[in-house]
Order: structure tokens, then sequence, then C-alpha cells
């Protein structure tokens, strides 16, 4: 009588007791790195990037503001789709870590049968936000490279378009997880009692169409982003450049020309300042697209090395578990980035916890009165405005003009 070559695989794959690898002293130092990793550093830096992707579209979603900010669609797109990646991912690999879950049948069965799909979910957002970056990279190369495509491509519409072509586009590059992959129901005779275990189904066409699909993502997740936004950034950099020469060879241009010594201050002050926020609406894009080299990149040589040295060989889990923690950091760190960069998301930053804490104080009567009568005797300003005019507030300080002072200030703009 014929053996069953189906009973043969599924008695090879019961024969894996991943309940029990803790137990087995070869995996020891391999599951340790894990354990430090998928328990202790993944889920602090997720809890960090959570509360800084929530704080991010608290303020691009509460300030008026904001929404006039470009891209606002894709910045509040990109802090979306981090914080969700970062609560899927966690969901992912921490309680596989867990002894006292891992040895549980109960979880062993829920997690079994979930785990595919937490894992589909958490490549769709990663994905989609990687994809999100290039959209927000091309987006500010044809406002300065090309600024009469402006008007036609840059527009809320596009944004949206671009976002659920992203979406679309990740998901169906990310539904291999659970097309390719099944759970096989074993039994553990040593501690009675049945466990399951994913595996990748014996099918050769749905083998080739897994393999296809992981070539594909690393290119077109990992490789091309990086080459496509060096070239845009490169073409940004000489661009602005040439826009800064320009501005400072009209300024000297401009000195010669000019014979008041207040028509020369104002103009000194308006067109470095115009120079200033030109590199300053660019620098919060460099931040972010360095952030995405230094973490997007090791993940290419890492998926390598896992598939060279196997799975628990210190040194693929090792470089697997750092580019997993710079994958991580890279969702986490793209606010901090944005903060201490630009001015004016500083600035709506400071709005934003300004009014929270008013709010909060407006439940005291005593603080409710002194904020009512402050309000009253101060003049209204925004600290947006304050920190983009810093001429105001000296202007509202001086003294006012006279009748004379007026007709002699009109007299010397007239000649």
């Amino acid at each position: 009588m014929e053996d069953d070559p189906n009973g043969i695989i599924f008695a090879n794959i019961c024969s894996i007791h991943p309940h029990a690898a803790h137990l087995l002293e070869e995996n020891q130092e391999a599951l340790e790195i894990v354990w430090w990793t998928n328990v202790v550093s993944l889920p602090i830096i997720a809890i960090i990037g959570l509360v800084c992707n929530a704080m991010n579209l608290l303020i691009l979603t509460t300030n008026e503001s904001a929404r006039r900010m470009p891209s606002w669609h894709l910045l509040v797109a990109l802090a979306l789709f981090d914080g969700l990646f970062l609560l899927f991912a966690v969901m992912e690999v921490t309680p596989m870590s867990i002894t006292a879950l891992v040895i549980s049948p109960l979880f062993n069965y829920l997690y079994t049968n979930v785990a595919l799909y937490i894992r589909m979910l958490a490549s769709t957002f990663y994905k989609a936000s990687i994809l999100v970056v290039v959209a927000f990279n091309l987006e500010r190369y044809v406002c300065v490279c090309r600024p009469l495509w402006a008007h036609r491509v840059c527009t809320s519409r596009n944004n949206c378009w671009a976002i659920a072509f992203a979406m679309l586009v990740s998901f169906l590059c990310s539904i291999q997880w659970p097309l390719a992959y099944d759970v096989v129901e074993c039994w553990d005779s040593i501690r009675v009692h049945y466990f399951s275990i994913i595996t990748m189904k014996s099918d050769p066409i749905i083998q080739v169409y897994y393999k296809t699909m992981d070539s594909i993502s690393l290119i077109a997740f990992n490789l091309l982003p990086i080459f496509l936004l060096s070239i845009l950034n490169f073409q940004l950099i000489i661009t602005l450049r040439r826009v800064v020469d320009q501005d400072n060879r009209r300024n000297s241009d401009g000195t010669t020309s000019t014979t008041s010594r207040q028509n020369n201050a104002l103009f000194f002050f308006t067109s470095n300042e115009s120079s200033s926020q030109r590199l300053n609406a660019n620098a919060m894009l460099f931040a972010v697209v360095f952030l995405l080299f230094i973490c997007i990149g090791p993940q290419g040589p890492a998926r390598l090395l896992y598939d060279y040295y196997g799975h628990y060989h210190v040194t693929a889990i090792l470089y697997t578990c750092i580019s997993q923690q710079l994958v991580f950091l890279n969702a986490s760190l793209n606010f901090c980035f944005y903060c201490l960069v630009s001015r004016r998301y500083r600035g709506l930053l400071r709005e934003s916890l300004r009014r929270i804490f008013q709010k909060h104080k407006m439940y005291s009567p005593g603080l409710h009165i002194k904020t009512r009568m402050s309000s009253l005797l101060s003049p209204p300003s925004t600290v947006i405005g304050v920190e983009e005019h810093p001429l105001i507030e000296r202007r509202g300080s001086a003294p006012p003009l006279s009748l004379c002072d007026n007709v002699q200030n009109s007299c010397l703009d007239v000649k």
C-alpha cells in the first residue's frame, strides 16, 4: 500500500512544535534576541509612534490653518497609515514571543486563525505609507521644478486619488499572505492537546505566486522608492539652490537702486524671509526622505540573510530584528521630524496644545474669568501669525504717529 503524500507532508510539518521551542537549548540565544525585540523594543517604539501620530492627526484635523497647508490630505493619510501599521504589527509579532501565551492551546487556535489577516493589514498600511511618501515627493517636485503643471497636478482631488491608488496597490501586494499560507492542525502526543501551525501551501503554482509577489514587493517598496526619491530630491536641491542664488542676485541689484534706508531694510527682510521660507518648506520633506533611506534600506539585505541562513540562525535573526526596529522607527519618527524641522508645524503644535489647555481651564471659574479678562485686554493674535511676522509686535508697541509725521512720511514716499 502506497503512502499518502499529503499525510507525509503533514507529518513533517507537525514534527515542528513552536509551542515547545523555548525548551530547546540550541534556540535559547535566538529566542532571547527575538524576545527583547518583540516584547520590549518594538512595543515601546510603537507606543511612542501611536502617541505621536495621534498628536499629528489632532493638529492636522483641528486647526483651520492646517487645512490650508499644501499636501494636507497626504499628511493626514501618512499619519493614519503609520499609526495603523504600528498597531497591527505589534499585534502580530509580540504575542508569539510571550511564553505564557504560546503554550496556551486556546491562544494558539485563535492566533493562528487571525495572524495571516493581521499580517496582511500591517503589510498593506506599511506599503501604503511608503507610496504616500513617494506621492508627497512627487507633488513637491512638481510644485518646485514644474510650476506650470502645479495647478493641474497638485490638487486635493488628485491627492485623494493617489491615496486610494496607494491603498489598492498595497492591498494587492499584501493579499498573498492569507492566499499562500494555510493553518494545519496537529496533535501533540506528549502534552496531549491539539496545536495549529501556519505553513505554506503545497501547491507549486501558489508557491511561485508567493515568491513572485515577494520579489515584486522587495523591488517596488524598498529599492525603487529609494532610487526614485534620490533622483527627485537631487533635482529639488539643484532647483532650490538656483532660486536662492537668483534671490541673492536680485538682493544685490536692489541695494544699488534703492535710496531710502527704510525701504532697504524692508526689502532685505522680505527677500531673506522668502528665501528662508523656500528652504524651510522643503526641509520637512528632506527629513522624511532621509528617515526613509535609513529605515527602509536595510530591509533587502536582512531578508536575503534570513533566506540564506535559515529561521533560527543568530546572524539572520539579529539583522532581521534590527531592520524591524528601523521600520517601526520610520513609522514613529515622522511626526518628530515635522516638529523639529517645520516652523509652521511647531506653531500649529503650540496652538493646538494651548487650545486644549484652555478648554481644561474653563472648568475652573477663577481661571475662566482671568482668561476672559486677559483676552479682552490683549489684542487678538495667533501663534503662527506672530511667528511668521516677527515685526507685528514691534509695530504694535511703537507710539502713534502725529499728523505732521504722517505728512512727512507721505512726502518722503512721494519723493
